[in-house]
């Protein structure tokens, strides 16, 4: 039975004086697939609360106003990770280049090195700092020629799970193999499912109201992917990008749910250069809102969706960094004053000071 190993790093913890959480390792059965593989049809598991957005389409402004987020958010910069609580500055949590950081959802916070998910040379361990002791420490690695990539942390089950994908013999063209997993500190790792092979495989993850959503790229072709929280294919009939291929310039891409999974925000370009964000209604099968980007909106890298508010994160034309926010009521865009990559912060620090990594 073929098996990779996901490893539950405690020797740090233990020196450090901190009790260990969890197992010490765990072997997942990749030969165990979801005990439904596929569900003809889904709706959200959650109480569905109607975002109140334009139903028209809005143009942007060609001059792009300076504005705050309404809600407190967090920023991957160049030289390493803030937190925006409220006006005034933002409060630096480290001073050193990350690659991925998320909120635990429980005051503290998880992160990866630069080139972990991509490079099989690079640092695949995940570091976590827990409210209790902020100094980050090594928690998840991989083996060797593994890729290991955290893409967020989520209330599944109504437990705080890492959402992550392991990739196998990664540098191999026929048999890498990407697989979605799940993660909490109290019970381990639960492997979903395959969601990628050779010249496959995810290029974003979200997930809201039992739903993962998944903009899947295989060769040519891309499309929206869902799943149930069990690892399930969901095969949804409202599903807005079920498939196109990579030089139809109309190709709907960058999803992200909503919190309750009702509702989906991607990018779809149009002619001429223009780009519209849309919001849309999943239960429903609707568009409900087409918001016009700007003409030099750039390229777009992801998206962020609390249900009213959108972060478009981009590099400007200028190849700068620096995220729009739409306000899918008002159908207004403006521009985040600061640099980075912008996400919301469901859960603030619950630590003062800065995190500390082991030296590496």
């Amino acid at each position: 039975m073929r098996k990779i190993l996901l490893l539950f790093i405690v020797g740090l913890a233990a020196c450090s004086g901190t009790s260990s959480e969890g197992p010490g390792l765990t072997f997942a059965d990749f030969n165990n697939p979801p005990t439904t593989p596929k569900v003809l049809s889904d709706s959200s598991t959650t109480t569905q609360t109607v975002p109140p957005t334009s139903t028209t389409t809005s143009t942007a402004s060609t001059t792009l106003l300076v504005v705050e987020t309404p809600v407190p958010v967090a920023i991957l910069t160049a030289t390493g990770y803030d937190v925006l609580e409220g006006p005034g500055a933002p409060r630096s949590l480290v001073q050193t280049p990350v690659a991925a950081g998320f909120d635990d959802l429980q005051g503290g916070f998880v992160f990866q090195f630069p080139g972990a998910g991509v490079d099989t040379a690079a640092d695949q361990r995940i570091f976590w700092s827990r409210a209790s002791n902020p100094d980050a420490q090594p928690k998840l690695d991989i083996h060797d020629g593994s890729l290991l990539k955290v893409w967020g942390i989520e209330m599944i089950g109504g437990v705080p799970k890492w959402i992550l994908t392991i990739v196998d013999e990664a540098d191999d063209p026929i048999g890498r193999v990407a697989r979605l997993v799940v993660f909490d500190v109290a019970n381990g790792d639960q492997v979903l499912g395959e969601v990628g092979g050779a010249g496959a495989g995810p290029r974003s993850i979200s997930y809201g109201g039992g739903r993962f959503l998944l903009e899947q790229q295989s060769g040519v072709q891309a499309f929206f992917e869902f799943r149930n929280d069990q690892g399930a294919v969901i095969d949804l009939a409202s599903n807005p990008q079920p498939g196109c291929t990579s030089d139809d310039r109309s190709c709907p891409h960058h999803p992200a749910l909503s919190p309750d999974g009702s509702f989906v925000a991607f990018i779809q370009p149009g002619a001429d250069g223009i780009v519209d964000l849309v919001v849309y209604d999943l239960d429903l099968g609707e568009e409900i809102g087409r918001i016009r980007l700007p003409e030099a909106v750039g390229e777009v890298e992801s998206l962020d969706f609390d249900g009213t508010t959108v972060i478009v994160n981009r590099h400007t034309p200028e190849g700068a960094r620096r995220a729009l926010i739409v306000d899918t009521a008002d159908a207004t865009v403006g521009e985040f004053g600061l640099d980075g990559i912008v996400h919301f912060l469901r859960e603030a620090p619950a630590f003062d000071g800065t995190i500390e990594f082991p030296a590496r």
